[in-house]
């Protein structure tokens, strides 16, 4: 018998060696100094006022009324003073003018009192519906309202003339105005409010005599010149 003898199993190849992977170091992180911090709050407070900025609604300008409204009654009162000035060659016509009327005070009073009261009794006439009484007596009641009222007032000089008697001084400080009342009524009543939807420059021409007489009333301030 032949005996057989186990092969030596073959002899591995060399092999080559691996190639080295080199891992790259990674950066340490710069430490941030001062330039970098200051840089970052310096952009978030930019963007904070660009942020307020865009929240704020724009307010558009407006002109002021009170400037506009003091234009518009000074140039109408310094032409109706000019007017005047140019008519009388005085320029101080004005307040004369209002210097006489404040003597007329009781009496100007008592106008007033009698278109206000001929206004009330032909408004109260209708309030308690007294026109509508059938025939004459409804026409009738509305005119004999207003006379009656307007007899009346008439009749009311003596009154105020004592009344101002027994409020000296202050009746003789304030007869100016007691003056100009009735007749800036007038003029608002008869000319301003009725050219109150009109364009700016007929409603400026249409204030010049109510300006005008409030300030000749301004002007002559003392009281009544004797």
């Amino acid at each position: 018998m032949k005996l057989t003898l186990p092969s030596r199993p073959a002899a591995a190849e060399p092999t080559e060696p691996a190639e080295e992977v080199k891992i790259p170091a990674q950066a340490k992180p710069k430490k941030k100094g001062k330039g970098t911090k200051a840089a970052r709050s310096k952009k978030k407070k930019a963007k904070l006022a660009k942020n307020k900025a865009k929240a704020a609604p724009e307010v558009p300008l407006r002109e002021d009324p009170r400037i506009r409204w003091a234009a518009f009654n000074g140039t109408a009162a310094g032409a109706g003073h000019l007017a005047i000035w140019s008519l009388t060659g005085d320029p101080m016509a004005g307040a004369d003018y209002m210097a006489r009327m404040s003597i007329s005070v009781p009496e100007l009073a008592a106008a007033g009192l009698t278109f206000g009261a001929a206004v009330a009794g032909w408004k109260g006439a209708g309030l308690i519906h007294l026109h509508r009484l059938p025939g004459v007596a409804g026409l009738a009641t509305r005119p004999v309202a207003a006379v009656a009222a307007a007899m009346w007032g008439q009749g009311t000089a003596p009154l105020v003339r004592d009344a101002m008697h027994v409020a000296e001084p202050w009746s003789t400080t304030l007869a100016p105005l007691l003056a100009v009342g009735p007749l800036a009524a007038a003029f608002w009543w008869g000319l301003d409010r009725r050219a109150a939807k009109t364009r700016a420059g007929f409603r400026w021409f249409v204030r010049i005599p109510l300006a005008t007489t409030v300030l000749s009333a301004l002007l002559y301030a003392p009281g009544v010149v004797q």
